[in-house]
Protein backbone atom coordinates (compact mmCIF):
# COMPACT_ATOMS: atom_id res chain seq x y z
CA UNK A 1 0.00 0.00 0.00
CA UNK A 2 1.51 3.43 -1.05
CA UNK A 3 1.71 5.87 1.79
CA UNK A 4 0.12 8.45 1.81
CA UNK A 5 0.91 12.29 -0.48
CA UNK A 6 1.50 14.66 2.01
CA UNK A 7 1.01 18.30 1.24
CA UNK A 8 3.55 21.02 2.71
CA UNK A 9 2.44 23.97 2.48
CA UNK A 10 4.32 27.55 3.09
CA UNK A 11 3.17 31.23 2.99
CA UNK A 12 5.95 33.94 2.43
CA UNK A 13 6.49 37.28 3.17
CA UNK A 14 9.95 38.43 2.75
CA UNK A 15 12.64 36.71 4.93
CA UNK A 16 13.76 35.21 1.67
CA UNK A 17 17.06 33.82 3.44
CA UNK A 18 14.63 32.18 5.88
CA UNK A 19 12.72 30.57 2.71
CA UNK A 20 15.58 29.11 1.38
CA UNK A 21 16.82 27.37 4.46
CA UNK A 22 13.81 26.07 5.20
CA UNK A 23 13.45 24.52 1.75
CA UNK A 24 16.95 23.44 2.05
CA UNK A 25 16.32 21.75 5.43
CA UNK A 26 12.70 20.19 3.92
CA UNK A 27 14.52 18.41 1.09
CA UNK A 28 17.74 17.52 3.21
CA UNK A 29 15.31 15.74 5.81
CA UNK A 30 13.05 14.23 3.80
CA UNK A 31 15.42 12.93 0.59
CA UNK A 32 16.54 9.35 2.58
CA UNK A 33 12.62 9.21 3.86
CA UNK A 34 9.90 6.85 1.78
CA UNK A 35 7.37 9.66 2.17
CA UNK A 36 5.23 11.12 -0.59
CA UNK A 37 4.85 14.82 -0.54
CA UNK A 38 4.39 17.82 -2.85
CA UNK A 39 4.75 21.23 -1.65
CA UNK A 40 3.45 24.66 -2.32
CA UNK A 41 4.53 27.86 -1.26
CA UNK A 42 2.74 31.36 -2.04
CA UNK A 43 4.55 34.21 -2.06
CA UNK A 44 2.48 37.09 0.11
CA UNK A 45 3.67 40.30 -2.18
CA UNK A 46 7.03 40.19 -0.63
CA UNK A 47 8.92 43.16 -0.60
CA UNK A 48 12.41 41.64 -1.43
CA UNK A 49 13.58 39.12 -3.96
CA UNK A 50 11.39 36.26 -2.72
CA UNK A 51 8.82 35.89 -5.47
CA UNK A 52 11.88 35.92 -8.35
CA UNK A 53 13.31 33.08 -6.28
CA UNK A 54 9.99 30.98 -6.45
CA UNK A 55 10.02 31.37 -9.94
CA UNK A 56 13.71 30.24 -10.55
CA UNK A 57 12.89 27.00 -8.45
CA UNK A 58 11.85 23.30 -9.95
CA UNK A 59 8.45 23.15 -11.64
CA UNK A 60 7.47 20.54 -9.80
CA UNK A 61 7.01 22.66 -6.85
CA UNK A 62 3.46 24.93 -7.05
CA UNK A 63 3.82 28.06 -6.32
CA UNK A 64 1.45 30.78 -5.88
CA UNK A 65 1.94 34.83 -5.96
CA UNK A 66 -0.37 37.33 -4.19
CA UNK A 67 -0.60 41.19 -5.66
CA UNK A 68 -1.21 42.44 -2.10
CA UNK A 69 -0.87 41.29 1.37
CA UNK A 70 -3.40 39.14 2.73
CA UNK A 71 -2.31 37.28 5.41
CA UNK A 72 -1.75 33.87 6.88
CA UNK A 73 -5.30 32.45 7.56
CA UNK A 74 -6.02 33.63 3.96
CA UNK A 75 -2.75 31.98 2.34
CA UNK A 76 -3.34 28.57 3.70
CA UNK A 77 -6.67 28.36 2.90
CA UNK A 78 -6.23 28.85 -0.64
CA UNK A 79 -2.94 26.31 0.03
CA UNK A 80 -5.65 23.84 1.27
CA UNK A 81 -7.96 24.56 -1.10
CA UNK A 82 -5.03 23.79 -4.11
CA UNK A 83 -3.43 20.72 -1.88
CA UNK A 84 -3.05 17.15 -3.66
CA UNK A 85 -2.64 15.07 -0.46
CA UNK A 86 -4.85 13.21 2.21
CA UNK A 87 -2.57 14.76 5.06
CA UNK A 88 -1.78 18.63 4.97
CA UNK A 89 1.48 20.08 6.76
CA UNK A 90 0.96 23.80 7.44
CA UNK A 91 5.02 25.11 7.76
CA UNK A 92 6.21 28.70 8.54
CA UNK A 93 8.77 29.68 5.89
CA UNK A 94 11.02 30.51 9.40
CA UNK A 95 11.02 26.97 10.52
CA UNK A 96 14.05 24.47 9.86
CA UNK A 97 13.14 21.30 10.00
CA UNK A 98 15.59 18.27 10.99
CA UNK A 99 16.23 14.64 11.27
CA UNK A 100 13.57 12.34 11.78
CA UNK A 101 10.85 14.98 12.39
CA UNK A 102 7.80 14.36 9.68
CA UNK A 103 7.43 10.43 9.90
CA UNK A 104 6.16 10.40 14.10
CA UNK A 105 3.90 13.50 13.26
CA UNK A 106 2.01 10.69 10.21
CA UNK A 107 2.62 8.12 12.69
CA UNK A 108 0.45 9.71 15.45
CA UNK A 109 -2.19 11.42 13.07
CA UNK A 110 -3.17 7.75 11.94
CA UNK A 111 -2.69 6.18 15.29
CA UNK A 112 -4.07 8.40 18.31
CA UNK A 113 -8.10 8.34 18.97
CA UNK A 114 -9.36 11.18 17.74
CA UNK A 115 -6.59 13.30 16.72
CA UNK A 116 -7.72 16.26 14.73
CA UNK A 117 -3.97 17.97 14.93
CA UNK A 118 -0.98 17.01 15.50
CA UNK A 119 2.18 19.60 16.47
CA UNK A 120 5.86 19.19 17.48
CA UNK A 121 8.36 20.42 19.57
CA UNK A 122 9.77 23.89 18.71
CA UNK A 123 13.23 25.27 19.40
CA UNK A 124 14.36 28.82 19.32
CA UNK A 125 16.86 28.73 16.16
CA UNK A 126 20.18 29.13 17.08
CA UNK A 127 19.32 28.71 20.87
CA UNK A 128 18.97 25.76 23.51
CA UNK A 129 16.09 26.87 24.77
CA UNK A 130 12.30 25.93 23.62
CA UNK A 131 9.79 27.60 22.72
CA UNK A 132 6.63 25.31 22.29
CA UNK A 133 5.56 21.80 23.46
CA UNK A 134 1.98 22.76 23.41
CA UNK A 135 -0.47 25.70 24.01
CA UNK A 136 -2.02 26.08 27.50
CA UNK A 137 -4.63 28.78 28.48
CA UNK A 138 -4.12 31.17 31.39
CA UNK A 139 -6.73 31.61 34.31
CA UNK A 140 -7.85 35.08 32.33
CA UNK A 141 -8.36 32.69 29.48
CA UNK A 142 -5.04 33.82 27.26
CA UNK A 143 -3.00 30.72 25.07
CA UNK A 144 0.43 30.86 26.02
CA UNK A 145 2.70 28.56 24.81
CA UNK A 146 4.27 25.19 26.87
CA UNK A 147 8.12 25.59 27.63
CA UNK A 148 8.76 28.94 26.53
CA UNK A 149 12.60 29.67 27.93
CA UNK A 150 12.98 26.06 28.95
CA UNK A 151 16.54 24.16 28.05
CA UNK A 152 14.55 20.29 28.62
CA UNK A 153 11.86 18.60 26.53
CA UNK A 154 9.34 17.74 29.33
CA UNK A 155 7.72 15.68 27.34
CA UNK A 156 10.07 13.26 25.65
CA UNK A 157 9.03 10.33 24.30
CA UNK A 158 5.41 10.91 24.91
CA UNK A 159 2.74 11.64 22.36
CA UNK A 160 0.89 14.40 24.31
CA UNK A 161 -2.32 15.88 24.09
CA UNK A 162 -2.88 19.73 24.93
CA UNK A 163 -5.71 22.43 24.72
CA UNK A 164 -4.05 23.61 21.22
CA UNK A 165 -1.20 23.59 18.91
CA UNK A 166 0.94 26.38 17.12
CA UNK A 167 0.20 25.81 13.54
CA UNK A 168 4.03 26.78 12.71
CA UNK A 169 4.11 23.32 11.89
CA UNK A 170 1.33 20.91 12.30
CA UNK A 171 -0.34 18.40 10.56
CA UNK A 172 -4.06 17.62 9.72
CA UNK A 173 -6.23 15.45 7.30
CA UNK A 174 -6.91 17.57 4.23
CA UNK A 175 -10.66 16.48 4.66
CA UNK A 176 -10.90 17.67 8.20
CA UNK A 177 -9.48 20.94 7.40
CA UNK A 178 -11.65 21.62 4.37
CA UNK A 179 -14.59 20.40 6.54
CA UNK A 180 -14.18 23.20 9.42
CA UNK A 181 -14.06 25.74 6.39
CA UNK A 182 -10.09 26.36 7.24
CA UNK A 183 -9.17 28.89 9.50
CA UNK A 184 -10.83 31.77 10.35
CA UNK A 185 -10.18 34.68 7.76
CA UNK A 186 -11.12 37.09 10.79
CA UNK A 187 -8.06 36.20 12.37
CA UNK A 188 -4.83 38.30 11.08
CA UNK A 189 -1.40 36.44 11.59
CA UNK A 190 -2.38 35.31 14.94
CA UNK A 191 -5.22 32.86 16.32
CA UNK A 192 -6.29 31.65 13.85
CA UNK A 193 -4.65 28.14 14.78
CA UNK A 194 -5.62 28.45 18.12
CA UNK A 195 -9.40 28.66 17.33
CA UNK A 196 -8.77 25.67 14.86
CA UNK A 197 -8.29 23.89 17.68
CA UNK A 198 -10.72 25.01 19.59
CA UNK A 199 -13.59 24.13 16.43
CA UNK A 200 -11.51 20.78 16.61
CA UNK A 201 -12.23 20.17 20.24
CA UNK A 202 -15.87 21.09 19.57
CA UNK A 203 -16.16 18.06 17.44
CA UNK A 204 -14.51 15.55 19.42
CA UNK A 205 -11.32 15.51 17.92
CA UNK A 206 -8.35 16.28 19.99
CA UNK A 207 -4.68 18.15 19.64
CA UNK A 208 -1.44 16.01 20.37
CA UNK A 209 2.38 16.94 20.11
CA UNK A 210 4.54 14.49 19.38
CA UNK A 211 7.83 15.38 21.68
CA UNK A 212 10.27 13.48 19.49
CA UNK A 213 9.53 15.51 16.92
CA UNK A 214 11.63 18.41 17.64
CA UNK A 215 12.14 21.67 14.51
CA UNK A 216 13.65 24.91 14.86
CA UNK A 217 11.68 28.11 14.69
CA UNK A 218 13.07 31.67 14.37
CA UNK A 219 9.81 32.90 15.57
CA UNK A 220 8.13 35.81 14.48
CA UNK A 221 10.45 36.60 11.62
CA UNK A 222 8.41 38.53 9.51
CA UNK A 223 7.62 42.23 9.17
CA UNK A 224 4.48 43.47 11.30
CA UNK A 225 3.73 40.15 13.07
CA UNK A 226 2.56 40.82 15.98
CA UNK A 227 0.84 44.06 14.85
CA UNK A 228 -2.54 42.20 15.31
CA UNK A 229 -2.47 40.70 18.45
CA UNK A 230 -4.92 42.27 20.81
CA UNK A 231 -7.45 42.56 17.87
CA UNK A 232 -6.90 38.31 17.26
CA UNK A 233 -7.70 38.27 21.44
CA UNK A 234 -10.19 40.05 21.04
CA UNK A 235 -11.84 38.11 18.45
CA UNK A 236 -11.12 34.78 20.21
CA UNK A 237 -12.01 36.09 23.62
CA UNK A 238 -15.45 36.89 22.22
CA UNK A 239 -16.02 33.50 20.65
CA UNK A 240 -14.50 31.03 22.83
CA UNK A 241 -13.52 32.81 26.34
CA UNK A 242 -16.66 32.23 29.09
CA UNK A 243 -15.94 28.28 27.51
CA UNK A 244 -11.94 28.40 28.19
CA UNK A 245 -12.13 29.77 31.68
CA UNK A 246 -14.70 27.16 32.53
CA UNK A 247 -12.92 23.85 30.76
CA UNK A 248 -9.04 24.78 29.38
CA UNK A 249 -8.04 27.32 31.79
CA UNK A 250 -9.22 24.82 35.11
CA UNK A 251 -7.51 22.04 32.95
CA UNK A 252 -4.24 23.55 32.26
CA UNK A 253 -3.66 25.59 35.44
CA UNK A 254 -0.59 23.44 36.60
CA UNK A 255 1.03 23.35 33.08
CA UNK A 256 0.56 27.12 32.80
CA UNK A 257 1.46 28.23 36.77
CA UNK A 258 4.73 26.11 35.65
CA UNK A 259 5.86 28.15 32.44
CA UNK A 260 4.63 31.54 33.59
CA UNK A 261 6.52 30.70 37.02
CA UNK A 262 9.78 30.21 35.16
CA UNK A 263 8.91 33.55 32.97
CA UNK A 264 9.28 35.35 35.69
CA UNK A 265 13.43 34.41 35.38
CA UNK A 266 13.93 34.64 31.93
CA UNK A 267 11.29 37.47 30.68
CA UNK A 268 11.44 39.03 34.12
CA UNK A 269 10.50 42.76 32.69
CA UNK A 270 7.45 41.52 30.87
CA UNK A 271 6.60 38.96 33.54
CA UNK A 272 3.21 40.07 35.21
CA UNK A 273 4.39 40.30 39.18
CA UNK A 274 0.42 39.16 40.24
CA UNK A 275 0.38 36.30 37.68
CA UNK A 276 3.47 35.19 38.81
CA UNK A 277 2.63 35.06 42.10
CA UNK A 278 -0.73 33.15 41.34
CA UNK A 279 0.96 30.62 39.43
CA UNK A 280 3.59 30.17 42.98
CA UNK A 281 0.27 29.59 44.86
CA UNK A 282 -1.13 27.32 41.98
CA UNK A 283 2.00 25.53 42.12
CA UNK A 284 1.99 24.69 45.70
CA UNK A 285 -1.43 24.23 45.99
CA UNK A 286 -2.79 26.93 48.01
CA UNK A 287 -4.89 28.54 45.30
CA UNK A 288 -6.82 26.44 42.88
CA UNK A 289 -9.15 27.27 39.72
CA UNK A 290 -12.42 25.79 39.52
Amino acid sequence: MNSPLVSILISCYGQLNHTQKCLKQINLSLEAEEIRYELLIIDDNSPDSTASYLRSLDPCIRTFFNQENRGYAKNNNRLGNEAKGDILCFLNNDVFVKGDWLRPMIEALSSYPNVGIVGNVQQLAGSSTYDHMGVVFSPQGNPRHYGQGFRMNSFKGEVKEWSAVTAACCLMYRHDFLELGGFDEMFVNGCEDVDFCLRLSAEGKCSVVVHDSVVEHVKSASEGRKRFNDQNFQILNKRWGVGIRRDQSVKDQKLHAITYFYRGFYKPFSTNLGKWIQSILILIGVKKLK
